[in-house]
């Protein structure tokens, strides 16, 4: 099959949040097992920045605007970048520009589907559009491919990583990008115009997203009720999912830490050395490991943040968004992902004075991707951080050289969302041997398996999500039971730490088997394990002909 996976942002062009990481290694695994993929996106200044490197295809000045398709063949699957005039734009979701960004790239891929169709009688299989920002390129290739009384057929499938609450106006979807709103299209109730289907949604983008597509697809079980709730109830029956998963694996974090990091080599020799002999690779981390950035990082694309960030010079910043390690080191956790308040960021900073009151020596790194919109929230990080310089750290952008290197180091990884989709950081955690303290929600309640519940089959302990005195509680009592296997069991150290935890069913699990934090973490890196692309592609490929089969039939 041709398929192609519309996204709006990608790991190798330009990456925000995990967005960028699905569509590419979905493709991938698609086309190991012989599909024709192409990946669609806008430019966001790729092409502007590594012309070189790519294939021209066509150039159209439309509107008194510039659009340009190139190829790019360098990654494992086949990218179509769409660029020219406000999508060479760097930073990605601007809000200054975001929709305009939008419309054009829509304009690119309508106008692309028309090239490959009128020159050379190609047309895709499956269109996979994932997020709002896809919404409008699915009017315009469907006016391009849904054609009454024609043999071909494109199935539809939208993918909603996040829900949004994006409202488009008709004008958006229709005129802006070149359709007329009275032109039939097929949809989940049939053949309607755009603008009847339209009013079904009411300009909501998920909404109309699900209308128009064979399937409504998102990323775990668990998120489909919330993906219903918004999208209504007369979708359920064209709702399913596609997991994500990681393309980490246990024995390649490590190589990738020892090659940047050579003088872990003493510690590290086997898998086994991550499980039963962490702390050394925790001491290295805080009191060296974190001044190990490169010259280049961290590397933030918002040129404001960026001027914003390396202007800090208040310790333990030093400027260029570096920071000082740690006098000292203790048990460690650490946050990931996007700086946002969807992600807990807020909830952890409510809790994290209790943490400190309970496990004092505890130490917290977080290490964000700036998030337009959010500097008020970096403002109070920043000022947590001066306050706490003994326990909290934050560095703000991409750090290649230590983002592998902390998730083996640290004992847990905390993921405080107040709502999560899926969650890949709590599988990359899990990878490197680290439980997670997750919020019961979305896909963190299902790949996150709760110890209490579970013992030591368990991979970490679930959270209210929101509340920040079960989120304190829950940390300080997974940081301590992890902390006791840095003691010899049964000694005057070890029962101090143990009688600090106060969760009773923790207690009876270190009671019953002293070495159940490295069984944890054992159970962890094969909960990791189990999330496959290639599970996720055979997935998507049984979905693909399955709705693909019943619409037909419309």
């Amino acid at each position: 099959m041709k398929i192609w996976l519309l996204t709006f942002e990608s790991t190798y062009t330009r990456k925000v949040g995990g967005l960028a990481e699905v569509p590419p290694r979905l493709g991938t695994a698609l086309k190991n097992k012989g599909h024709d993929v192409t990946i669609i996106v806008p430019s966001h200044g790729f092409i502007k920045e590594h012309s070189k490197e790519l294939e021209f295809i066509k150039k159209y000045r439309i509107r008194n605007r510039t659009i340009e398709i190139y190829m790019y063949s360098k990654p494992p699957v086949e990218h179509i970048i769409i660029g020219g005039d406000i999508l060479e734009e760097s930073e990605v979701y601007a809000s200054e520009y975001l929709l305009e960004k939008i419309i054009l790239w829509s304009i690119g891929l309508k106008l692309y589907a028309e090239y490959l169709l009128n020159n050379e009688g190609i047309i895709p299989d499956i269109v996979h559009a994932n997020d709002w920002h896809s919404v409008p390129g699915i009017v315009g290739l469907k006016s391009v491919y849904d054609m009454k009384g024609s043999r071909d057929y494109v199935g539809f499938y939208y993918q909603i990583h996040l829900l949004s609450r994006h409202y488009y106006p008709i004008e958006h979807l229709t005129y802006m990008i070149g359709v007329d709103p009275n032109k039939e299209v097929r949809g989940i109730y049939g053949w309607k115009t755009f603008r009847e289907y339209y009013e079904l949604s009411h300009g909501y983008a998920d909404r109309l997203g699900g209308l128009l597509s064979d399937k409504t697809l998102t990323v775990s079980r668990e998120y489909i009720k919330e993906v219903v709730k918004r999208i209504g109830w007369d979708l359920i029956e064209h709702v399913d999912y596609i997991p994500n998963a990681t393309t980490w694996k246990t024995e390649e974090i490590i190589n990738n830490v020892l090659k940047i990091h050579e003088t872990l080599k003493t510690y590290i020799r086997e898998l086994n050395d991550i499980i039963s002999n962490r702390i050394n690779i925790r001491k290295y981390f805080l009191l060296e490991g974190l001044s190990k950035m490169s010259s280049e990082e961290p590397v933030i694309d918002d040129k404001d943040f960026k001027a914003f960030i390396d202007k800090l010079d208040v310790p333990p910043f030093i400027g260029g968004g570096k920071i000082v390690p740690f006098k000292e080191e203790g048990p460690l956790a650490i946050i990931t992902g996007r700086l946002a308040r969807q992600k807990g960021i807020h909830v952890f900073l409510k809790a994290v004075e209790e943490i400190i009151y309970r496990v004092p020596e505890a130490k917290f790194i977080l290490l964000l991707l700036p998030v337009w919109g959010e500097k008020r929230l970096a403002e109070e990080l920043i000022e947590y951080t001066i306050t706490m310089p003994d326990n909290i750290r934050v560095v703000f952008g991409r750090t290649k050289s230590i983002y592998q290197l902390a998730h083996l180091a640290t004992d847990i990884m905390i993921a405080p969302s107040i709502y999560e989709p899926f969650g890949l950081m709590a599988l990359e955690a899990m990878s490197a041997g680290a439980p997670v303290v997750a919020s019961k929600t979305g896909g963190l309640a299902e790949t996150v398996i709760d110890i209490i519940m579970n013992g030591v089959t368990g991979t970490g302990l679930h959270v209210i999500p929101g509340d920040p005195d079960d989120l304190a509680d829950k940390t300080s009592d997974l940081l301590l039971f992890m902390e006791t296997s840095n003691y010899e069991a049964w000694s005057r150290e070890w029962k101090r730490v143990l009688e600090r935890i106060n969760n009773k069913a923790l207690v009876e699990i270190l009671l019953s088997n002293p070495k159940a934090p490295e069984l944890v973490r054992r159970s962890s890196i094969r909960r990791a394990m189990s999330y496959t692309w290639d599970k996720s592609a055979e997935k998507a490929l049984k979905i693909y002909m399955g709705a693909k089969n019943d619409l037909q039939k419309i």
